[in-house]
């Protein structure tokens, strides 16, 4: 309803379990790691969570990463007797037993465990994956440990993932269900976000959908942060109704009043009011006829984006000037998106980046002072900030900055130098992850951002470059400041020219299979070391599971840097 007023190619805050939205926070990347240990290991998996914590999200995810030797049954709907559990998994495995026949529970037992054996001699393995778990009735769990009973002389043929609400440990932990609960290898509680984590998620699905990173102002984001207490249901929920006020209302940017209002409509914490829907309704069917004609193809307007390029890289302000905010001056924020453009996709592949206004910067002095507590504003304008950022994690890299001259985008300064940018949307966790020095993106009461360099940290303790001075901080201090916008740089391996996936050629491959050998996770070395077969994709996905990234067999930015930094190579680090 309000996808084009904001310019976005999507819903964003959709409750619905989409993995494309899902943003790892530090907890949900402790859980992921916990349910792929059960992707591998015999025994139970358990991972408990309040409702709408991401449980469900970090299934679907991990689904995509399924290896091809496993097998998934799932059990979505676990309020079942024994004899209609057993029938579930037979059917979701693909058990043969007789159709419409009275078996019993030994009978159902007995075709799963010939079952398991062959697979487990074709080299394959069985996961149970039983959602909601808390539902499961004591006769039952007691069924599922007896379940793990089926096993050769050396492993378990099944491994049992239980995800549910907190109240699934307390049945755990009642008497009768004791043998199960010490059969449990691993367990894990997903909680809420944190304050920052909560902002970043807002982003990230703003970001995700193609949308600004500011249409929630900095009030907007505290108050759905306090509403929310951190659980992303119920932020999807708040923050989707309140950008639909926001239509309503033909503002460009979401106030702290509307999520305040949007909260009361949609947990009914005050009266329930029907005048957004209505309007919304009414706006939107006067948008579909008006559509004919303002968005036809041959009339669409240059600023509009397609949706696939919106898609790859994430506007950094609104297509128009907010309604609600004083006119843009020159330090434009899309100046954010000129500075930060995405790393290449594809090998060869390059992205053109709109030119930053000229600015003549003075050096910082070679001994700033470092000042204590919240930074200020400079007086300069963004691209001076901008410039200044990036020069202080230049240094701190080593580059020689004597060809980067004033009118030069400083991530299109990076490859000179052996560098290259990477735009991301994150927490502080995320960015302790990379141990990098980053630029962040930072907003006060303006209408247009300023730049700051993270170079040190120490715990929650931040070293910080912005404008001709330097800060020692908190990140506390930088809470109603920064939004999660950062860009890392990092740098390329040799002869490096883009992502690198199944089916490649380039001498790179080359480079990496010896890299990954020298960590332990070699590939065969087929009739072409250049090419990018299965076997190395394989060798990738091991890694990056050990990193606990995303594991999709396809070397981007991410990987690369986690790579240099297993095996050590220069680069200043932000801790250690």
């Amino acid at each position: 309803m309000y996808e084009s007023h904001f310019h976005l190619n999507q819903t964003p805050f959709s409750i619905a379990p989409d993995p494309a939205f899902l943003y790892l926070s530090e907890a949900h990347q402790e859980a992921l790691a916990h349910l792929m240990y059960g992707f591998s290991h015999g025994g139970f998996v358990l991972i408990t969570g309040e409702v709408g914590t991401g449980k469900t999200t970090l299934l679907r995810n991990l689904v995509k990463q399924t290896p091809e030797d496993l097998d998934v049954a799932f059990v979505l709907n676990p309020r079942l007797t024994v004899r209609e559990l057993l029938e579930t998994l037979c059917d979701e495995l693909g058990v043969d037993y007789p159709r419409g026949a009275s078996l019993s529970v030994k009978q159902y037992i007995d075709a799963l465990n010939r079952h398991l054996l062959a697979t487990h001699n074709a080299g394959r393995g069985t996961v149970v994956i039983i959602d909601e778990a808390q539902n499961l009735s004591p006769a039952v769990l007691e069924q599922v440990r007896l379940l793990t009973n089926l096993e050769t002389d050396k492993r378990k043929l099944l491994r049992i993932i239980l995800l549910g609400q907190p109240e699934l440990g307390e049945l755990l932990a009642r008497n009768e269900l004791r043998q199960l609960a010490q059969r449990i290898t691993a367990r894990y509680h997903l909680r809420g976000l944190s304050r920052e984590d909560a902002y970043a998620y807002v982003i990230h699905r703003l970001a995700t959908a193609g949308g600004s990173s500011r249409i929630f102002t900095r009030g907007a984001l505290s108050r759905l942060y306090r509403i929310s207490k951190g659980i992303p249901r119920v932020i999807n929920l708040v923050a989707d109704r309140a950008m639909l006020g926001a239509y309503v209302e033909g503002r460009h940017r979401v106030s702290a009043r509307l999520v305040g209002r949007a909260a009361g409509e949609v947990l009914g914490r005050r009266p329930l009011r029907r005048r957004w829907i209505a309007a919304g309704l009414v706006a939107a069917t006067a948008t579909g006829v008006a559509s004919a004609y303002f968005f036809a193809p041959a009339s669409m307007p240059a600023s509009i984006k397609p949706a696939q390029q919106a898609a790859q890289t994430p506007a950094r302000a609104d297509a128009s000037p907010p309604l609600d905010d004083p006119a843009r001056t020159d330090d434009d924020p899309v100046t954010a998106a000129a500075a930060a453009p995405d790393a290449i996709d594809a090998p060869g592949a390059t992205s053109p980046a709109p030119a930053v206004p000229s600015a003549s910067v003075a050096p910082p002095s070679a001994t700033p002072a470092v000042s204590n507590g919240p930074p200020q504003r400079p007086s300069m304008s963004t691209s001076q900030t901008q410039r200044l950022a990036y020069q202080a994690v230049f240094e701190h890299w080593g580059a020689d900055l004597g060809q980067w001259d004033a009118a030069t985008i400083p991530c299109n300064f990076a490859p000179q130098v052996g560098l290259q940018c990477l735009s991301r949307t994150g927490s502080w966790s995320d960015i302790r992850g990379l141990n990098l020095p980053v630029v962040l993106e930072l907003w006060g009461q303006g209408s247009a951002p300023y730049y700051g360099a993270v170079t040190a940290m120490n715990g929650r303790e931040l070293h910080l470059h912005m404008g001709q001075e330097r800060y020692q901080v908190s990140q506390a201090d930088l809470r109603d400041i920064w939004f999660g916008s950062y860009v890392v740089l990092w740098q390329m391996p040799p002869n490096y020219q883009g992502t690198l996936k199944r089916g490649d050629r380039h001498a790179t491959v080359r480079w990496l299979r010896n890299q990954l050998a020298t960590l332990g996770t070699p590939s065969p070395q087929g009739a072409e070391p250049t090419l990018f077969d299965a076997a190395l994709q394989d060798a990738v996905v091991a890694f990056q599971r050990q990193e606990r990234i995303l594991a999709d067999g396809i070397v981007g930015p991410e990987t690369w840097i986690r790579l240099s930094e297993r095996l050590n190579l220069p680069a200043p680090k932000l801790e250690g």
